[in-house]
């Protein structure tokens, strides 16, 4: 019997040049009950952050101004929840947001100011604390601002 030889080219991943698509690296994140909820282009912790309530500013959609950051490619994996007034601390101004919540647990991980779906309005903004990388694991920033407990509320005892 007649051996058969193949005439294809071979090539490897380390031989091509790196595209524009393969410097975008895409990130997921998963809310504290361990559902997916985002799919971020770069990293979360790399995005400002608002400073009314520490919330990640996530551009999604790019305005007039030419000199502004492009919007980023994202896909939020959130149910809607019902819009709300919301006052801000120490000011007059009033603030409508349109909340998203994990469609598994229910917890708010996400909002905006306009209505639904999400990206609609100018930013989408995610809660600090909300969302982690690696599912099943506590996020750094989820007790960031909190007050620690006393050392005999740590230890187990009651104060009398």
């Amino acid at each position: 019997m007649p051996k058969v030889f193949s005439r294809a080219v071979t090539s490897s991943s380390e031989q091509a040049g790196q595209t524009q698509s393969a410097r975008a690296v895409l990130r997921s994140y998963y809310c504290l009950c361990g559902d997916f909820v985002l799919v971020l282009q770069g990293k979360l912790e790399r995005l400002p952050r608002r400073k009314t309530d520490g919330s990640y500013i996530i551009r999604s959609q790019i305005g007039k101004d030419p000199v502004q950051q492009p919007a980023r490619k994202f896909k939020l994996n959130a149910t809607p929840g019902q819009r709300c007034l919301i006052k801000r601390k120490g000011t007059q101004d009033l603030e409508i947001r349109q909340p998203f919540s994990c469609s598994r647990c229910n917890t708010t991980i996400a909002y905006q100011t306009a209505p639904p779906p999400a990206g609609d309005g100018p930013f989408l903004y995610i809660l600090k604390g909300s969302m982690t990388e690696l599912q099943g694991r506590i996020p750094p920033d989820a007790f960031e601002g909190e007050e620690s407990l006393p050392d005999d509320l740590d230890r187990g005892k009651i104060p009398q």
